[in-house]
């Protein structure tokens, strides 16, 4: 489960990013009949869950809907979808139940995914909001694309993704060196090619996050 804490560690240009984006979302949703529905998709490692959760605390109403955790146990995934990156390896028909239960104005049921045990946890509630930040790597993928109002898709020096990515796998599911690089491959330099197409030209919004872990803002539509 992504934390939805405020991060602290943002360097000023970056808030100046942060600003805009913000700025730009809380009118796009004003604009709105409804509940809004935000993607923040990429590569993993790349920086969406910190710009999700400076956002959350910035955009009064908004929930944080993390899409990692709607990855399948990993004893029901097939062979050819052995990691989250791929769509197979994540419980799509309920996510799409999710999102329109959101759209309709309810509460929300959100999965727990236990990255060491590959097993989930019991659900948490998320209450009802204005706009929800639908956080992860599938937000970019044209299956989930189709049912957001905007995307923002954050991509990120290859170092920045490598560098988060090992520490993550190495510190908080206690992976190997080799298999920490064999996800980083997989998931990052074959399945966010593959299943990520489009992604660019679809986004509203498109980020870049440096070797320096400073964002800047590329697009903005």
């Amino acid at each position: 489960m992504i934390p939805t804490s405020c991060p602290q560690h943002v360097n000023a240009a970056s808030l100046r990013c942060f600003e805009q984006v913000r700025a730009w979302l809380a009118h796009e949703a004003a604009a709105a009949v409804g509940p809004f529905i935000v993607g923040i998709g990429g590569p993993g490692g790349g920086g969406k869950s910190t710009l999700a959760r400076w956002l959350r605390h910035h955009l009064p109403g908004s929930r944080i809907l993390s899409l990692d955790d709607f990855r399948l146990p990993r004893q029901q995934r097939p062979a050819h979808g052995r990691f989250g990156s791929h769509p197979d390896a994540n419980d799509l028909r309920r996510l799409h139940q999710t999102l329109a239960d959101f759209r309709q104005g309810g509460s929300l049921r959100q999965p727990v995914f236990d990255p060491v045990a590959g097993t989930l946890r019991e659900d948490i509630c998320v209450p009802a909001g204005r706009l929800l930040l639908a956080d992860g790597e599938i937000a970019a993928h044209e299956s989930v694309r189709v049912q957001l109002d905007r995307l923002i898709l954050v991509e990120a020096h290859w170092r920045t993704q490598l560098t988060t990515r090992l520490t993550r796998d190495l510190r908080e599911t206690h992976c190997t060196l080799e298999k920490a690089i064999d996800l980083f491959l997989q998931s990052n330099l074959r399945d966010w090619p593959r299943f990520s197409r489009g992604a660019r030209e679809a986004a509203h919004a498109l980020l870049y996050c440096n070797s320096r872990r400073t964002f800047r803002l590329r697009t903005l539509r």
